[in-house]
């Protein structure tokens, strides 16, 4: 062995021992199930075979779509099906295919879909237009398919694949529809007592064929409907107009723009301060909304892209939450409001009516508002209705009050989003850092109830809010100084049902007397099935976004109750803004488990100032639920004096086992003066009788202003429902009883993709066709079941993951692999994670001997990165392999091995290690660029040179330096000399003096450069 460092032993002994991690680390991966939890994020895996040509590929296209797609240049079109079989049938065709192939013996692996056509002569060429069903099983099946006529026609069949290549036509075969004769069917000949009971079906009965008079008195009965039958997803896309809304709908459609920051398209820079930046983040876990944001390095002017049109009748409420987060103890200011655009949908309107001004807009929610870092996230609200009268100004802002709202100008007549960030820094170089977590501007319902809606003696004491009835507001003479002295009648004073229709003049209670909780739901993921759900469950080691359990959703939001001692343990779904008497409608499902064992389930919102300290909790509680069955929290809770914020939280309370689901929740802040909740107007409002018919303008009433279960069947007169009573597309699934649409009732095609909710098929096999989504998450995904594919699969211990590559080589015993890992390292310090991948080459049956790559990163403080790039087996066959290690931070250490072993183990080995210290080899060291040996020579005679010529040498380099020495134990006495002379790349000559003639060895060593 020669070495340049021979002091280098511990170093090799840290060396070694990290190099034997390396393999203990890949016999365990050649050992374990690969690709645990692997996903494929944002992009797509090429697929090529085993000559390396492109078949296509899996993951996210181009288009944003997922699929596995196939390459149609690369891709062989599918065989020839057989002829199909074609039998008549009544003014059509039975044609069915036996799964057979003309030109193969098995369906290919791509199948997709076997096409049916049928042309007028047997010379026709398949096309679109001949193509009439399709057969999607690859063992065959049949179809029926109508004719138009009794003419004979021909049929054949067209394979294709998923590339969407199609192969050669089979061969057509003639059919002939059949037609029904008068012998067939007699007119009349099906009478009453020829049908058997409940042969007639909903599906046997023709559309309208059952009117009025086919029902019997009192057969549409209230449990026959389900609550909120009507639903948006049943009635016809345009089936319904604004002339046909009542209601809360016929003032205003419903109108609704939230930007959560996600979409950098969103916005425009329109002026921004010296060096200042915009740019659109992700992954902020504190962003209330969906974990995204905008931010402004100094002053940003940012305008939304969406251009919405502007309705003066409608009172649109414009909301913002915004912080500053830099400099430490900064203080700041923005603005927040809508910009005005006229009628060709571009120009900017101020609210001076000058054309084409950035500036002077309406800052609605906040102008030139004051924040500072230690206020955290900031919420603005402001309101827009109206526009000024011609020639004067609209509104500068703030307009934070509904009955106050702000006015644009005459001019206007589209409105966007407008946004002044970090507004110290115009003009200037500003080091404030501001961040936008969502926008949302909305046009709220109006005008739901007036005097239109109401006859005289409606509205009961019930109905009326404290303080409601003024003095002006009585009729004269209704109520005398006799019977009442001044201030003795207060709410509380009043029985219910005291004050009744003849003292309370028409016309006196209108909507602004009545407080309403109808705005929109603030929760961006109510159902919890998407990454708000996401988001809320992994703030807690006790909460879980279950994906396969909801109530009429595909998913909930499940805390686990088990404790070994009664804890409570709770959920925040949003933290909202208020003031001291602001109001907020909550709501939610919630189910506890049968093993469910707790003092409370609740939804509650607690009330804190703006330090954080809690004021007070407002809840709504069941302490003592239905086990295992969904039920339902709903309220309104009012803000107390000095809180500034809400968190609206779900808890389980002192809990020991079992779990609780909540779903469908709803958070909605009230605007007083504005809106009516659903379900708040109830029978024992409104007195009996008081709404006759003739009252009600045609579908004034709708399902969601109908409290549950108000109108019952005694309530209704006989037969008074009738066809004509019922608008189009009014009835839907969800006032049918569940399970009473079976599939014999829905027509062929009645569902098609936009009736689908999302997520709405679980669990089954999609046949043909693409996936379409985000991200495949879990499970095992391949592009075949067997032969030449690609596996991506989880693995099982050690959190492994692959990607297997399978060449269908019947000589491969495993298939090539790329491997990621996390291993557990550990030294005298302690344990550490370290993350890998590796590359595996295939693997042929009958052997061992694989080749690989190895890679792992450094790890901060406990070593450094390093790789192995390998050829070898655990025993039996030769091994040659690279290592590399760089050392951690400033400690030595970092190394470049080359190694090799003939076959067997224990065979003759040598290996390469380059360190900061040098060069190390063990083994022989052998280069082309030198040469090494020994020769005899006998001196002509005493003290004369004798020369020896060494041929035969095939030396690299071009300056040849040849060192020789006598081996002799009298050099200087007995040896007076050694020489040498033309050197060259293929020998040299040496020269040997003697005082005598004794035969002498002189060894040699040359070296080319």
């Amino acid at each position: 062995m020669s070495s340049f460092n021979l002091d280098e032993r511990e170093k090799a002994k840290q060396f070694a021992a990290f190099f034997k991690q390396f393999e203990d680390r890949l016999a365990a991966l050649e050992r374990a199930n690969q690709l645990n939890h692997a996903s494929i994020e944002g992009g797509s895996l090429d697929i090529y075979d085993e000559e390396g040509t492109f078949k296509g590929s899996v993951g996210v296209q181009p288009d944003g779509g997922v699929a596995l797609v196939p390459d149609p240049v690369s891709t062989e079109p599918p065989p020839t099906p057989t002829a199909p079989i074609v039998q008549p049938a009544l003014a059509g065709l039975l044609i069915a295919w036996d799964g057979g192939w003309g030109d193969a013996s098995q369906p290919p692996s791509d199948f997709a879909l076997v096409q049916v056509h049928v042309g007028t002569t047997e010379a026709f060429t398949p096309d679109v237009t001949t193509q009439v069903a399709t057969i999607t099983a690859p063992l065959g099946g049949s179809v029926t398919v109508h004719i138009e006529g009794y003419d004979p026609a021909w049929v054949c069949l067209v394979a294709a694949n998923t590339a969407v290549l199609t192969g050669d036509p089979s061969p057509k075969v003639q059919g002939q529809a059949r037609q029904a004769v008068s012998e067939d069917v007699v007119d009349g000949m099906v009478t009453e007592v020829k049908l058997a009971e409940s042969a007639v079906t909903a599906a046997k009965i023709a559309l309208g064929a059952v009117g009025t008079t086919a029902l019997a008195d009192g057969a549409v009965l209230e449990d026959k409907l389900a609550k909120a039958a009507v639903t948006l997803g049943k009635i016809a896309e345009g089936a319904v107009t604004l002339n046909a809304l009542g209601g809360a709908l016929s003032d205003s459609a419903a109108q609704r723009y939230v930007d959560a920051m996600g979409d950098p398209a969103a916005w425009t820079v329109t002026d921004k301060g010296t060096g200042a930046a915009w740019d659109h983040l992700s992954g902020i876990t504190d962003a209330p909304t969906g974990q995204t944001v905008g931010q402004a390095a100094g002053y940003n002017r940012l305008l939304g892209t969406t251009v919405i049109p502007y309705e003066p009748g409608v009172l649109y409420r414009l909301s913002a939450r915004v912080r500053l987060i830099g400099p430490a103890g900064g203080t700041d200011s923005f603005y927040v409001g809508v910009a005005g655009i006229g009628a060709d949908g571009q120009t900017l309107v101020n609210r001076n009516g000058i054309a084409g001004s950035p500036s002077s807009h309406y800052y609605v929610a906040a102008s030139g508002k004051a924040i500072t870092t230690a206020d955290g996230w900031v919420q603005v609200i402001g309101f827009l209705n109206g526009r000024a009268e011609a020639g004067a100004a609209g509104s500068a802002g703030p307009n934070n009050d509904p009955r106050a709202a702000g006015l644009v100008h005459a001019d206007v007549r589209f409105i966007a989003p407008y946004v002044w960030l970090c507004y110290s820094g115009a003009g200037v170089t500003s080091t404030s850092v501001m961040q936008v977590d969502c926008v949302t501007l909305e046009a709220l319902k109006t005008g739901v109830v007036d005097s239109v809606n109401l006859v005289a003696g409606s509205v009961t004491t019930a109905a009326l809010a404290a303080d409601s009835v003024t003095a002006g507001k009585v009729a004269a003479d209704a109520i005398s100084a006799r019977e009442l002295k001044a201030g003795s009648v207060t709410a509380s004073e009043l029985s219910a049902g005291s004050v009744t229709t003849p003292a309370i003049a028409a016309g006196t209670i209108t909507a602004d007397k009545l407080t309403i909780v109808g705005s929109p739901n603030v929760l961006p993921d109510p159902s919890f099935e998407g990454a708000g759900g996401a988001a809320i469950a992994a703030r807690y080691t006790y909460t879980v976004q279950d994906l396969a359990f909801g109530n009429g959703s595909p998913a909930s939001l499940k805390i686990d109750a088990a404790s070994a001692t009664a804890v409570t343990r709770a959920a925040e779904l949003t933290l909202l803004p208020v003031l001291p008497g602001d109001q907020v409608y909550v709501a939610t499902d919630y189910y506890p488990s049968a093993t469910w064992v707790g003092t409370e389930i609740n939804a509650h919102v607690r009330w804190e100032k703006a330090d954080g300290t809690v004021l007070s909790y407002s809840k709504l509680a069941n302490t003592a639920p239905a086990k295992g069955a969904w039920a339902r929290f709903a309220g309104t809770v009012t803000a107390p004096a000095d809180a500034v914020q809400g968190r609206v939280r779900v808890e389980s309370l002192g809990g020991t086992a079992g779990a609780v689901w909540f779903d469908n929740a709803a958070v909605r802040p009230v605007v007083p003066g504005v809106q009516i909740a659903d379900g708040a107007i109830t029978a024992p409002k409104i007195l009996a009788g008081a709404i006759t018919t003739d009252k009600l303008a045609a579908l004034s009433i709708t399902a969601e202003k109908i409290a549950a279960l108000a109108i019952t069947t005694d309530k209704l007169a006989a037969l008074s429902i009738t066809a004509d009573k019922l608008a189009v597309n009014s009835v839907t699934a969800t006032n049918i009883a569940a399970g009473a649409i079976e599939a014999t009732h829905i027509k062929a095609g009645a569902i098609t993709t936009s009736a689908l909710a999302a997520d709405a098929i679980t669990g089954k096999t999609i046949t043909g066709g693409a996936i379409n989504g985000a991200t495949v998450t879990g499970g095992v995904l391949r592009t075949a079941a067997s032969g030449q594919r690609v596996v991506i699969e989880p693995g099982g211990s050690n959190e492994v993951g692959s990607v297997k590559f399978y060449s269908g080589s019947a000589t491969e015993g495993a298939p090539g692999q790329v491997v990621t890992n996390i291993a557990l390292w550990s030294d005298a310090s302690g344990s550490w994670e370290v993350p890998s991948v590796s590359l595996l080459g295939p693997q042929a049956s009958g052997s061992e001997q694989r080749t690989g790559l190895y890679l792992a990163p450094r790890v901060p403080g406990k070593m450094g990165a390093g790789f192995n790039l390998y050829a070898n087996e655990a025993s039996g066959v030769g091994v040659a392999q690279i290592n590399a290690y760089a050392a951690e931070s400033s400690a030595v250490g970092s190394s470049l091995e080359l190694s090799v072993r003939d076959a067997p183990p224990g065979s003759a080995a040598a290996s390469v290690r380059l360190t900061s210290s040098g060069l190390t080899v063990t083994g022989v060291l052998k280069a082309d660029s030198m040469a090494t040996g020994r020769v005899s020579i006998t001196p002509s005679a005493a003290n004369t040179p004798t020369p020896v010529s060494v041929t035969g040498l095939n030396l690299q380099g071009s300056n040849f330096r040849v060192v020789a020495t006598p081996s002799t134990s009298v050099p200087g006495t007995a040896v007076t000399g050694v020489g040498v002379t033309n050197a060259s790349a293929t020998g040299f000559t040496i020269w040997l003096t003697r005082t005598n003639t004794t035969t002498t060895s002189v060894d040699w060593i040359v070296v080319a450069s």
